[in-house]
């Protein structure tokens, strides 16, 4: 890993009660129970997400719907500078919640987590504010995306094989914790709170890029011709945003922060590329641990 420390995973417990895999330090954690003071603004849109379940492809999406389709300036100015990582501060002191505070008053902060439900700012869990967006991703392939991101990524934890990798995302015991609790925590909560919450499904994004901006659109009150939604569409085609340099992170290559000679920050992108990594027997275990996790789930995914 060159000059890179690789950080422990290791549970630790917030103020609230909430417990969560973290990658140790005591800096991390504290950040963690700042996060849960932060004070929300009534125009914040917060884009969460599980890691790489579509993050970046719907911050994306929603900055544009926000900003008159403006491709122009979204090229210009990257993506890490118009979004704030609420948690950032947990990897990079001079980010998160002191760099949210420092936005103009006047301007709508553009917000993205990877943190549960249960972390998020208590006013934003106790109160419909902001506009919060959660794009979920079929967990097979989001499970290979994760594991893919890990191998590339010089100060993440260690994935090991696929296979060991994909048992410890069954027990929940990855960076972020258990997929599942995660979707379904924000999913039971976008029930309750239909007026401020959207969920996106990354499968529907593939299968209908332009519906799914109209239906985003709508939601986020804003009002977009069908130029603009093609525009829109057509700028966040995957290879489109793979060869954009404001959204495929390869500052964070050159930074050394990344290893895209192990894998690229934006791989395939395809709905169904679990088959290209799954073993018969290893997909049989998944389905049954699926079946029992996602029983009782009205929320359902296409997995090709």
């Amino acid at each position: 890993m060159g000059e890179f420390a690789v950080p422990v995973l290791r549970e630790e417990t917030m103020s609230n009660g909430f417990t969560i895999p973290i990658l140790g330090g005591e800096r991390r954690r504290q950040v963690l129970n700042e996060v849960l003071k932060f004070k929300m603004r009534p125009d914040d849109v917060i884009v969460a997400t599980y890691p790489k379940a579509g993050t970046t492809w719907l911050q994306e999406i929603v900055w544009l719907i926000c900003n008159n389709a403006d491709t122009a300036l979204a090229r210009k100015v990257k993506l890490t500078d118009r979004y704030d990582w609420v948690e950032g501060g947990e990897y990079r002191p001079t980010e998160g919640f002191k760099k949210l505070d420092s936005r103009p008053m006047e301007r709508t902060r553009f917000i993205k987590t990877h943190l549960p439900f249960q972390l998020l700012p208590t006013e934003l869990q106790n109160e419909a504010i902001g506009k919060l967006i959660y794009v979920a991703r079929n967990p097979k392939d989001n499970c290979v995306s994760f594991y893919h991101f890990l191998r590339m990524h010089k100060t993440a934890h260690e994935p090991g094989t696929l296979n060991e990798f994909t048992e410890r995302f069954y027990r929940g015991n990855v960076p972020r914790g258990s997929w599942f609790d995660h979707v379904e925590k924000y999913w039971q909560i976008s029930q309750e709170r239909r007026s401020n919450m959207h969920i996106v499904l990354y499968e529907n994004m593939q299968r209908n890029c332009k519906e799914e901006i109209r239906i985003l659109a709508k939601f986020l009150e804003k009002d977009l011709s069908e130029t603009q939604i093609d525009i829109i569409a057509n700028h966040c085609a995957f290879d489109n945003m793979k060869d954009n340099d404001s959204v495929n992170f390869s500052h964070f290559v050159a930074a050394g922060v990344f290893d895209d000679s192990v894998s690229k920050f934006m791989r395939k992108g395809q709905v169904g590329d679990w088959k290209n990594h799954f073993t018969v027997s290893q997909n049989q275990e998944f389905d049954d641990v699926l079946r029992k996790k996602t029983k009782d789930w009205t929320l359902k995914f296409d997995f090709e």
